[in-house]
């Protein structure tokens, strides 16, 4: 049997992350989620392919993410919150990594549900999918884009994006096709390996001198 290429199972300081497949997703569970009225209108506005509206939609992204995969694709994850946060355990959301093996380059994006809004959790997620990035798979660059109009996205993204010195390119016209034909406008952002190591460097150097005053 070969050895997986994307890691099963991540954890952050106060988020787990699963791999999306049938032995590890409760398709039931998934569905209730995207049942939601704010997931069907506020979450899912600018990403309308996880509305998943009948269980057979949810079965059928569980396939195709076993499939990506396997590939070596794509890797989807759910996210719960840890022990010590409120919902602990709850499904939360989703969350992938995408690698572009001859771009050298990692993408990522995430959907949680509103209550999970404001928590912080989609930059500590981010920061996680960026470290897989550079120290895991060895790429050399790290990009997401934001769809024109998604504020709260923009906001998000360029946080942490500023945090590892990385750039907002731009705006990226007729870019990303909806399921309803809709062609969108796209925002880019990207971190380069050498903005990467020079902000942890810079962030590891910081945390060694306050240690030592």
């Amino acid at each position: 049997m070969s050895t997986p290429l994307f890691p099963e199972r991540l954890e952050t300081d106060r988020l787990v992350f699963e791999r999306v497949s049938h032995d590890h997703t409760d398709i039931f569970e998934l569905y209730d989620l995207a049942q939601a009225e704010t997931w069907q209108s506020q979450v899912t506005e600018h990403m309308p392919w996880f509305r998943f509206e009948t269980l057979d939609q949810v079965a059928q992204f569980v396939d195709d993410a076993e499939r990506q995969w396997k590939e070596r694709t794509f890797a989807r994850y759910t996210i719960r919150p840890k022990a010590d946060e409120d919902d602990a355990g709850e499904l939360a959301g989703l969350t992938s990594f995408r690698p572009q093996w001859k771009l050298r380059s990692g993408s990522s994006s995430v959907i949680l549900a509103e209550r999970f809004w404001g928590r912080g959790y989609g930059t500590e997620r981010a920061e996680k999918m960026v470290e897989l990035t550079f120290e895991r798979f060895d790429l050399d660059c790290y990009y997401t884009t934001a769809a024109a109009g998604n504020d709260r996205s923009q906001r998000m993204i360029s946080r942490y994006i500023e945090s590892f010195g990385g750039t907002h390119e731009g705006l990226l016209r007729q870019f990303k096709t909806r399921p309803t034909g809709e062609v969108t406008d796209q925002h880019r952002y990207t971190i380069t390996r050498e903005e990467y190591e020079s902000a942890t460097k810079e962030g590891s150097a910081a945390r060694e001198e306050s240690a030592t005053r």
